[in-house]
């Protein structure tokens, strides 16, 4: 499992406009081996916990997801924050491709994302870290046959019971839920033996260290995450076939 790194933003960043909820910039933040280019945004302390949380497991299970970076920002690049003081937010490692929104109207692209190689373990992962905001916005493309997924600060809401669904998955809407019946027990037992596996399997008390938590954030909310997400592997089959709109439990395959 990686270390998220701890950068600082330096001069020069520009403002980055793609629709993005949270204002974001792209620039130069500079880490302890290396200057990178990367899009910043501003974060409160949760959601930058649950953009590490979700970048550093996902990467871990093998996803595209960019490198995630804890951002140092000072007075030098934003005059709003005092002198010799420094607010924290999060940096995606620049992918090197646009967004999906780019290519949306396209019939070819779509069918590229449906064929991705990994698309139902990005739609079981979101539905893992009860994330419903993924969208054209979110999921960049460079065109061919490469796609990486980013902005998960609205997973991990600790508002839902670990076995609620998330208020929606439009990877899974979208590609799977006109799947027959038939198609979707078989999507249900390539998930509970490929990929479920793995959650169960993953090592969550490295996590806090992994994404620097108890440096900004309350060891209360650091455990709420990760029990959130431990119990969350019991309910997986539950919640696909729920999200899929599976008709009966069992068949015989």
């Amino acid at each position: 499992m990686e270390q998220v790194k701890i950068g600082l933003m330096l001069p020069g960043a520009t403002f980055f406009n793609d629709h993005n909820v949270n204002p974001t910039w792209k620039g130069h933040v500079k880490t302890h081996d290396s200057v990178v280019v990367a899009y910043v945004k501003k974060v409160t302390v949760q959601e930058l916990y649950a953009e590490c949380v979700c970048a550093v497991i996902g990467r871990s299970l093998g996803l595209s997801i960019p490198k995630p970076i804890i951002v140092k920002v000072t007075h030098t690049v934003f005059e709003e924050i005092p002198e010799g003081e420094y607010a924290l937010a999060f940096g995606s490692e620049d992918a090197g491709y646009p967004s999906f929104r780019r290519y949306s109207k396209s019939e070819e692209a779509l069918e590229k994302l449906k064929n991705y190689s990994r698309v139902l373990d990005i739609g079981v992962f979101d539905e893992w870290i009860a994330n419903w905001d993924r969208n054209v916005g979110n999921i960049l493309y460079d065109g061919g046959d490469k796609f990486s997924f980013i902005d998960h600060e609205n997973a991990l809401d600790l508002s839902l019971d670990e076995s609620d669904s998330a208020k929606d998955n439009q990877i899974i809407r979208v590609i799977y839920s006109l799947k027959s019946e038939f198609e979707k027990h078989k999507i249900i037992r390539d998930i509970d033996v490929g990929i479920t596996r793995q959650y169960k399997e993953f090592p969550f008390s490295l996590i806090s260290e992994k994404t620097y938590a108890s440096s900004y954030l309350s060891q209360e909310q650091i455990i709420k995450v990760i029990g959130f997400l431990e119990k969350r592997t019991e309910h997986i089959k539950i919640l696909m076939n729920r999200r899929l709109g599976i008709q009966q439990q069992e068949m015989a395959l």
